[in-house]
């Protein structure tokens, strides 16, 4: 055989692989080459080289494509191939099951072809494939086994073929193992093995039931370790079948669940198994991603081609990719290429088969809904795959490039129905476009172009939409876009009655008419011939309706001038020159109807006939439109009498229509007329209008002498035309920059000769036959000129040079020729320009037998009249219009290109992304835009209606087919959903209804828990019809597996309705038939199990629901059918009820304590009777050991009495023994059992550690340390040893164990915990030690319990390193959402902790290291702001924080780092503060502790500099109003340890959130707003701030604290009485915002309202009567509340901005202060602080004073009066020996004090030096003033003082001024020493005295006065000059002095003459003398001196005084 013939006798991979293609020639072509070699093989009897198990695959999926074709052949191949010698590999690799159930599938899907010998061939293959597999694998037991039951056909070896070779797993595949089970737990693996090789479906069935079960109990990892259970159960599922498949199908769901829960642990949890050291001689696991890999490759494969029907197994693939999927999501890695790709071909495969079906009328649309609903449903399931593969890959280091994801996307961009009717995945879709393509790819922003336009035009075709004229108009761009697409002609007719209705705007809106004008050039280009005929139809009306309005003289529209209309172009429509012209060429076209034709025509004739019915200057105006399109215009003419002669009549230059220059320009263009006549009629008037223009004869030829006959009438006429191929003649490409500048420079050159300028211009003209050298020509700068010039200068009269000159117009012409041809911009600037137009004339005058002159000059004068029309080019002229009735005096070629207008663009987009978007393929694109002309005009997909969409006025193709509404419908998943259950719930057939709970279960796994209520309640009405009763036969039992299956799904995903539902059916039927089951002794393991399992999954959603009753039967009952199947056995039964008695535990059962203890027993019992401490078996323990910790918090029992019932202390040794189990969980458990023994034994537990001495070395606390301390031990086990340790610390003392730190070297483990702590799992220490937030928590709480108990072991802590290394720990970066709040307990909840505890034993430590540390201090910082962060915010997190602020602020350094840090973040001290003065935390320690903060940062306000003042950061953090969605957080779940219903804390955080200022959202930037001022005036009123927010939340607290109707004073205060008021109280002294919003919230009206109803109150009456009659110890609560409210107003009025101006307000406050009078004799404190409160009162209050100084109705004295006495009493009583310390502050002096300065400011008012008049006040100064010097005073120099000073005040006024006791103040004076208060008090009364004219005589006679003065003023000073007394360095008593001279002396002459004769008068001018000459000399020193210009000032007013 030679070799071509060898090599055609194979079949290749890629071969065998067109057989699945998708286009169906390919596969056909494919099976003819495939069936021809084969048979010829088989019938020449030659070998062939391919795969068997391949190409019968293949065969097999060739029905995947429907419908099926060549069907007798392939299954006529597939015979011949299975009885060929071929079929046995088909045998080895393929189970007998899996090809059978395969032929079931075919036969299915070919049941309706209409074939006899089809069926026959499949009855072949069938009866075929028995013999085949019983003849390869022959067993001695074949006769013996039971076939009816289900036995498999293969044998147990076949089970056995599994090797972990046959997965292709290389060694990148495994990796370190995260766990090994012991050599006990593998031999158990290896067992459940093996059971999963047998050969007997049922038995099988079991072992897969048994072995979902007893997973649960290893740890994930080791399922893909050696014995590999995974990789078996992969086998497994390749193999099986029908009910054998769907088992091993829920076991991998069951492993992909444990999956993923081992991966949350792991991601939480810090911890290591295994020990880095011994790691090599480990055995490898594979890889998590391999492992998907492996199981995510066996699903697709098991999917097959997409389904007409749903099979039973199909959903458990889906539903296992997608959680594969899932959990590649939860591990973050990036998925492998092969699965993407996969996924790639799956999802558009999917789709094309969906959109393939067409139906022919709308009858068969549900039926081809039914037949689409399940294929879309996977088709919809794969592309969310897809999408989430993607978004996997993009967002990790991921397999794919941006460009693969792009063309993976597209055909689910392209899949209109999803995107429409999936609108979540839609935006996922966009985001994802986002990220592969940043920038809007170009076809992506032309279709949201189409798009726009389409909705808009749509809205225009529907009534309720549709736009104003005006509006219309203005989007008409965007409209004509689609114009064409959509065909519409009713959209048309509106864009014309929009241009007609906005005529009148068209005038004062230029922009509406350039609208216009644009739609009409759009209209007039329309390349649709109907359209355009159809819109020239509808335009014509407004014209003609218009001219009509000109002939009858009416007014064409209301409010609109025929004239001024028509002035502005405007005649019936917007013209303009372009749209004449446009209308010029549509009826120029002979295509075009003659009625339109002719309307064009007519309009022109009517246009043109204005000019008899308006002015000439109006008509100008009009006419100016037309002027341009003139040339146009005649030519068009030339076939249309009417139209040529009305023109010729009106371009006559002697009428008067036009003026001259158009006159000329419009006669000019008839000399190209065809007619000799006109041409020479117009020659004529040329030279008619020259002539005029010349009349000063500057030009030449002289026109008036001109004989015209000589020039003849074909001057124009160049026959044949001028070829203008030759006119650029030049194609040599040579050189020619150089030579051309030069000549440009010499023509340039003045007075250049004649000659030379001729033969420059010809070389220039020759030079300008090159296309390229004309273009750089037009480019210099001089050649616009030089062309004018050249052309201009030769035509004057007076030019010299003669013929020289004239010659030089062929070469200027020539230039000027090819210069117009090839610069757009010279022709341009040239076509008006008259002059240009009239040389040109002139030269054809001057040389007409110049023939290639006048052949120039003509072809320049045609360029210039249409140069609108032409395009030049170096070889070809093409013209726009057909002149073919002109004589054109070039060759010029047709262009009949359209010009882009918006129409023609919106068809070339729709073009171009059919090309780029659609890729081609016109059925999805026409599917894409009918789709969304449906969406538009129905609205949502519910609603899309075919009639709706018909009665459009579109096209056809844009209409919705029938085909499109039935994928719709298939795609609206909730629609199907609800279908399916009608369905059902209507079903009679168990095999049918099985099919349908098939279908609902696929839809599960694409919804999830997104179904809506109805549907919910729907779906559970069926299952209930089902469930509520137990199957009573084998079709029964199936079904109710089957809805079972479905409820557990559905309450996996937390459907309401079926949760509550099954719930009610549980509560309300005993016989419920999962009751019944849970009670058969017969039932099976697997119903068994999906009933616990929903039992499971209910009681877990009911932990945070109401409490139902039926939880505490069934717990009592499954609690003896455990024991019973324990009794049995039946250890795996016992393994699904423990299940549910585990979480029934959990919720409050209604059971007594004897019951409790009884249950506590029972499990303790049965957790012991599972002897093994293997992995085997922990799930057991695990739910015994947590039924044990639930029935400890049940019924709070007590260790000793359980202890004694049991025997001693077994159970605790018992949990002992149970610490040392193999699984951790286990371990875990039993150490919290542990701690809660520990905790309910009370003070037994002394002498429970005595006993255990001898049964644990060193004692039971020894033990938990060692444990703790433990490195190879699970870290939660270690903390839970530790949190056991910290529970026995107050048993075993502080001295034990101190001890036991040393010895074990607690600090040392606890620093070493720090050093090795790790943020991520992935990263291990090198010394294989491991740690975590949880654990160094633990130790610090151990080390806080210590210190509570041994405060001296603070010392030792604070100087280890461990106490070091915690600030680190602080200012680690903030860790990833799992280990966020661990690690916010670690650095909140327990190292503030530490630090505020050490704050009482060691603050010079934390003084040295954190308050000095500007990065912890940044840390704690941001510590506030995660903790605030939190969606539940810790409360005793927050007590900890505040603790150590108070810290903080007690050092200086670090209170100032805060400081600098909260202005520039307000927000966090503001929402820290403000969670904790929430009214819902009333006496809780947060808000305790929120309080003392808050008043310690008020009271360092008060002396802090204003950038340390945090009061007014405060003010200045304003609030910006902000209100959105966005801030509404989705709730997570929360775990049963943090759900707090007593403490409601979600509640209080979500009030919180209300009232905080700070954005919820993170992403947000921050809402603050810095303002310096925000305190001045011109703020508004209702300006607030956090100030303000502070006051809002400490009034709400105070009102609850102090209710206005029911607060009495007999109760005593607490201690949150006397923080709110204090903090209140200094809240608004410092705040002037706080102290307004208290003003307008009325808070002293509500103060003052608590002091009068105590003071009215009947059961309280007198003071004195009260405390005689219930005793003084008795008063105490009332004189406290007193206290604490007169505090808050001493601290509120101690300020200016507090002051009380209200009249009412101020007799109020008085009458109480008076009223409270009685009270003052019992507390020397109340009476200290009533006093203090008048005087602050009295400060600022000119109101006060005057209540204060009047006797107030009712009242016998008034408060000053008694202000009075009290200063009198305690002025004048006797001290006693000692004084209290506390009473210090109380003593008389400060009394006396308060009093006199209530006095003080009392004279103010005239009322209140009225009553200290008559009350005679200054008559207390002969008691307390000594009247001669030797006498000593009788009070204190201080109270002396005050007097004196109120006396120094009151003698300023009339009353007081009065001269009494003036020796004694003298004396006073003369006793005090110079410059002390008390002299310069006494001196300034007396210079009052002196001002008063009632005692100037009086004082002037008294001889001892004026020596007094003399004295004064003789003192010497020290001034710098070594002279005077050193005490005395100022002049300020000598000004006094002085003062009262010159009030005394200075202004009567007698009292002068006195002065005079005085020595007074010589000490005056020595002092006045002194003082001028040291003014002179010492003009420093002079300055500095005090009082030395003033004195020196008034001594000049004094001697002038006396001089006069």
């Amino acid at each position: 055989m030679s070799t071509s013939s060898r090599l055609t006798l194979s079949l290749g991979d890629h071969q065998l692989a067109k057989l699945t293609n998708d286009s169906t020639e390919i596969r056909m072509r494919a099976l003819e080459q495939i069936e021809t070699r084969f048979i010829r093989c088989l019938q020449h009897g030659e070998t062939i080289s391919f795969k068997p198990v391949l190409l019968l695959k293949q065969l097999i999926r060739w029905f995947g494509h429907t419908p099926p074709a060549a069907a007798e052949r392939v299954l006529a191949l597939m015979l011949e191939l299975l009885r060929s010698e071929y079929g046995e590999a088909v045998v080895n690799k393929i189970p007998c099951r899996r090809l059978e159930a395969e032929l079931v599938k075919i036969r299915k899907i070919l049941k309706y072809v209409q074939s006899k010998r089809v069926f026959e061939l499949l009855d072949n293959i069938q009866s075929l494939v028995p013999n085949l597999y019983k003849d390869s694998n022959p067993s001695p037991n074949n006769n013996n086994s039971n076939n009816c039951s289900g036995e498999s056909q293969d044998s147990a070896g076949e089970m056995e073929l599994f090797s972990i070779e046959s997965f292709n797993i290389g060694p990148d595949d495994f990796e370190t193992p995260w766990s090994c089970g012991s050599p006990d737990d593998l031999a158990t693996m290896k067992t459940l093995v093996d059971t999963l090789t047998i050969g007997n479906d049922l038995q099988l069935q079991e072992n897969l039931a048994s072995l979902q079960i007893k997973l649960c109990d290893y740890p994930a990892e080791q399922l893909f370790q050696a014995p590999y259970i995974f990789l078996q159960l992969l086998h497994v599922q390749q193999l099986q079948a029908d009910a054998t498949l769907l088992h091993v199908n829920r076991t991998l769901l069951t492993f992909v669940r444990l999956l993923q829960r081992r991966l949350r642990v792991r991601s939480k949890s810090l911890d290591f198994d295994l020990s880095v050291k011994s790691q090599a001689m480990l055995p490898q696991q594979l890889r998590v991603s391999s492992v998907l890999t492996l199981l995510l490759n066996g699903c697709l494969e098991l999917l097959g081609p997409p389904l007409l029907e749903h099979c039973s197994h199909n959903w458990h693939l889906i539903e296992l990719s997608v959680e594969a999927i899932k959990t590649y999501g939860q591990i973050g890695i990036a998925i492998p290429e092969n699965i993407v790709q996969r996924l790639g071909l799956i999802a558009p495969k999917l789709i094309r088969y969906c959109i393939s079906f067409d139906v022919a009328h709308i009858s068969e649309t549900p039926n081809l809904v039914k037949k689409l609903m399940i294929p879309r449903l996977e088709s919809l399931i794969f592309n969310g795959l897809l999408l989430d593969v993607i978004a996997l890959s993009l967002s990790t280091t991921g397999s794919i490039d941006k460009a693969t994801a792009r063309t993976l996307l597209h055909p689910l961009i392209l899949d209109s129905s999803y995107l429409s009717c999936v609108p979540l995945r839609m935006h996922e879709l966009c985001n994802l476009c986002g990220i592969v393509t940043p920038e809007a790819a170009p076809e992506e922003q032309q279709i949201m172009r189409l798009k726009q336009a389409y909705s808009l035009a749509l809205a225009q075709l529907m009534d309720e939409t549709k736009l104003s004229a005006i509006e219309l108009l203005q989007e008409q761009r965007q409209i004509c876009l689609v114009l064409l697409l959509l065909g519409s002609k009713g959209l048309m007719k509106q864009l014309i009655q929009a241009i007609i209705k906005c005529t009148s705007f068209y005038i004062v809106k230029p922009e509406l008419r350039h609208e216009a004008e644009s739609l009409l050039q759009t209209l007039f280009d329309l390349p649709d011939e109907e359209l355009r005929n159809c819109a020239l139809r509808q335009l014509k009306q407004p014209v003609v309706d218009h001219f009509h309005a000109f002939m009858n003289s009416t007014n064409y529209l209301a409010g609109c001038n025929n004239i001024e209309l028509a002035k502005n172009q405007i005649l019936g429509l917007p013209m303009s020159s372009q749209l004449l012209r446009k209308l010029l060429v549509q009826g120029w076209r002979p295509e075009e109807p003659p009625q339109l034709q002719q309307w064009c025509i007519d309009y022109l004739i009517m246009l043109v006939g204005l000019a008899k019915l308006v002015s000439s200057k109006d008509f100008n105006e009009m006419f100016k439109i037309v002027m341009p399109v003139m040339p146009l215009l005649v030519c068009r003419a030339i076939n249309q009498p009417q139209l040529q002669h009305m023109l010729w009549e009106l371009l006559d230059p002697d009428s008067e229509y036009l003026e001259p220059p158009q006159a000329l320009r419009g006669n000019v263009c008839y000399m190209f007329h065809p007619d000799a006549k006109f041409r020479k009629d117009a020659i004529g008037r040329i030279a008619y209008i020259l002539v005029w223009q010349d009349h000063q004869h500057k030009y030449r030829p002289a026109m008036d002498k001109l004989c015209l006959d000589l020039i003849g009438h074909d001057v124009c006429v160049i026959q044949p035309p001028v070829n203008y191929y030759s006119i650029f003649s030049e194609r040599s490409h040579l050189p020619f920059t150089r030579s051309l500048l030069t000549l440009l420079r010499l023509l340039e050159t003045r007075d250049l000769k004649s000659s030379i300028r001729k033969s420059t211009l010809i070389q220039l003209n020759v030079l300008l036959h090159s296309w390229e050298a004309v273009d750089l020509f037009t480019t210099c700068d001089g050649a616009y000129v030089l062309c004018l010039k050249a052309l201009h200068d030769p035509l004057l009269r007076d030019r010299a040079g003669g013929s020289e000159e004239t010659e030089t117009l062929l070469p200027a012409v020539s230039i000027l020729l090819r210069v117009l041809f090839r610069s757009e911009r010279f022709r341009h600037e040239f076509k008006d320009n008259a002059e240009m137009l009239v040389c040109l004339l002139r030269c054809l005058f001057l040389l007409p037998h110049e023939t290639q002159l006048r052949a120039e000059v003509s072809i320049c004068i045609f360029q210039l009249l249409f140069h609108e029309h032409m395009t030049p080019a170096d070889d070809s002229l093409k013209l726009d219009v057909d002149l073919s009735d002109m004589v054109v005096p070039v060759s010029y070629d047709l262009d009949h290109t359209v010009p882009p207008t918006a129409a023609t663009e919106g068809l070339a987009l729709q073009q171009h992304l059919l090309v780029k978007h659609f890729e081609n393929n016109a059925a999805i694109e026409a599917q894409h835009w009918r789709l969304f002309v449906a969406h538009k005009v129905c609205g949502s997909p519910e609603d899309l209606a075919l009639s709706d969409v018909h009665g459009l006025d579109i096209k056809e193709t844009l209409k919705l087919k029938p085909a499109d509404l039935a994928l719709v419908h298939a795609s609206l998943v909730h629609l199907q959903v609800q279908n399916q259950l009608m369905a059902a719930s209507n079903c009679s057939s168990h095999e049918t209804l099985q099919q349908l709970v098939a279908s609902i279960q696929l839809f599960l796994v694409l919804l999830r828990g997104d179904m809506q209520p109805p549907q919910c309640s729907n779906l559970w009405k069926l299952m209930h019809k089902y469930l509520r009763l137990t199957p009573g036969n084998c079709a029964d039992l199936e079904l109710y597996i089957a809805l079972l299956e479905l409820c557990l799904n559905c309450l996996r995903h937390r459907l309401p309705e079926v949760l509550a539902g099954l719930n009610n059916a549980l509560e309300t039927d005993p016989h419920h038939s999962f009751l019944e089951i849970l009670r058969d002794d017969n039932v099976s393991l697997n119903l068994l199990s999906l009933v616990t399992e929903s039992l499971v999954q209910l009681l877990r959603w009911q932990r945070h629901q109401p409490n139902v009753t039926w939880q505490s039967k069934l717990f009592d009952e499954l609690s003896t059918r455990a024991r019973s199947l324990f009794e049995q056995r039946k250890l795996q039964h016992v393994r699904c009820v423990l299940g549910v008695l585990r979480d029934l535990s959990e919720r409050p059962l209604h059971i007594d304590s004897s019951k409790t203890e009884a249950y506590y027993n029972h499990y303790v019992q049965l957790s012991s009777n599972l002897r093994t401490s293997t992995q085997t078996g922990a799930q057991w323990q695990r739910d015994c050991l947590f039924i044990i910790c639930q029935m400890q918090t049940h019924g709070k029992l007590l260790a000793p009495s359980c202890s004694k019932m049991l025997g001693g202390n077994k159970v605790l040794r018992y949990l002992l023994g149970l610490c040392g189990h193999t699984d951790a969980e286990v371990r875990s458990l039993a150490w919290v059992a542990m701690g809660n023994w520990v905790k309910n034994a009370g003070n037994n537990m002394t002498s429970i550690l005595l006993d255990f001495h001898d049964f644990l070395p060193g004692g039971l606390a020894a033990c938990c340390l060692s444990t703790m301390l433990d490195g190879h031990e699970a870290l939660l086990v270690r903390e839970l040893a530790g949190r056991v340790f910290e529970l026995l610390i107050p048993y075993i003392g502080a001295t034990a164990c101190t001890e036991l730190f040393s010895y074990h070297s607690f600090l040392k483990h606890a620093h070493a915990a720090i050093v090795s702590l790790q943020m991520s799992p992935d990263k291990k220490q090198e010394a294989g030690v491991n740690s975590s937030f949880e654990f160094i928590t633990c130790c610090i709480s151990i080390c806080v319990t210590l210190i509570m108990h041994e405060p001296s072991w603070c010392s030792a802590l604070c100087g280890h390193a461990f106490f070091n290394a915690l600030s680190d720990v602080l200012k680690m970066p903030t860790p990833s959402k799992p280990h966020i709040s661990v690690y916010l307990e670690l650095c909140a909840g327990q190292i503030c902790k530490l630090y505020a505890m050490c704050y009482q034993h060691n603050f010079n430590c934390l003084q040295r290291s954190i308050c000095r540390d500007p990065v912890l201090l940044k840390s704690y910082f941001s510590l506030i702001n995660d903790v605030l962060d939190q969606k539940v915010v810790s409360e005793h997190q927050l007590v900890e924080i505040l603790k150590l602020l108070m810290v903080f602020c007690k050092d200086a350094n670090a209170y100032g780092f805060l400081c600098d840090k909260f202005k520039v973040h307000p927000e966090l001290l503001f929402d820290l503060l403000l969670y904790g003065l929430n009214q819902i935390l009333i006496d809780r320690a947060v808000q305790k502790y929120t309080l003392l903060a808050l008043s310690l940062l008020l009271i360092k306000a008060q002396d802090a500099s204003e950038e340390h003042n945090l009061l007014r950061v405060f003010e200045a953090y304003v609030e910006e109003s902000h209100t959105s969605d966005e801030d509404k957080e989705e709730e997570e779940e929360t775990d049963s340890d943090s759900y707090d219903k007593e403490n409601n804390t979600n509640d209080l955080n979500k009030q919180l959130k209300i009232l905080s200022l700070k954005p919820v959202a993170k992403q947000k930037p921050l809402a603050v707003k810095l303002r310096q001022n925000c305190v001045g005036a011109s703020q508004p009123k209702e300006f607030t701030n956090a100030a303000v927010l502070l006051y809002h939340s400490l009034d709400r607290l105070f009102e609850i604290h102090y209710p206005s109707k029911t607060y009495s004073f007999l109760q005593g205060p607490t201690k949150s009485h006397v923080q709110i008021c204090e903090v209140l109280g200094n809240l608004l002294k410092q705040s002037a915002w706080a102290a307004d919003a208290a003003r307008h919230f009325k808070l002293l009206e509500r103060v003052i309202h608590l002091l009068e109803a105590f003071l009215d109150d009947s059961n309280i009456g007198n003071a004195t009567v009260y405390v005689r009659r219930v005793g003084a110890h008795k008063s105490r609560d009332i004189i406290n509340n007193l206290l604490i409210l007169l505090n808050m107003l001493m601290h509120w009025q101690n300020t200016p901005h507090t002051v009380i101006t209200e009249p009412v307000m101020a007799a109020r406050v008085v009458r109480v202060i008076v009223r409270l009078w009685p009270w003052l004799s019992h507390s020397a404190v109340l009476k200290h602080m009533t006093v203090r409160l008048t005087t602050l009162l009295t400060e600022h209050s000119f109101e006060m004073c005057k209540q204060t100084s009047q006797v107030l109705s009712s009242q016998s004295h008034s408060l000053l009066q008694l202000m009075v006495r009290v200063a009198d009493h305690e002025s004048t009583k006797k001290e006693g020996a000692t004084v209290k310390p506390d009473f210090a502050k109380c003593s008389s002096d400060s009394i006396i004090e308060a009093a006199l300065r209530v006095m003080i400011n009392c004279c103010s008012c005239a009322e209140g030096r009225l009553s200290l008049g008559k009350m005679r006040v200054l008559d207390m100064f002969d008691t307390i003033m000594p009247a001669t010097s030797s006498n000593s005073s009788k009070v204190k120099p201080e109270v002396l003082l005050g007097w004196i000073a109120f006396w120094e005040v009151f003698s300023r006024y009339e009353l007081g001024y009065k001269i009494c006791h003036l020796q004694a103040l003298l004396n006073l004076i003369r006793r005090s020493p110079p410059l002390s208060n008390l002299r310069l008090r006494c001196l300034r009364i007396v210079r009052n005295m002196c001002f008063s004219n009632h005692n100037r005589m009086l004082l002037v006679n008294m001889t001892g006065f004026t020596d007094f003065l003399r004295d004064i003023v003789s003192q010497p000073v020290q001034d710098g000059n070594g002279g005077g007394d050193t005490c005395i360095n100022s002049y300020v008593e000598h000004h006094l002095v002085v003062l009262c001279l010159w009030k005394l002396f200075g202004f009567s002459a007698k009292c002068r003459a006195m002065l005079r004769g005085t020595k007074l008068v010589k000490q005056l001018t020595v002092l006045w003398d002194h003082l001028t000459s040291m003014e002179a000399e010492r003009p420093q020193q002079f300055d500095d001196l005090p009082f030395a210009a003033e004195l020196k000032d008034l001594l000049g007013k004094l001697f002038d005084s006396l001089q006069s």
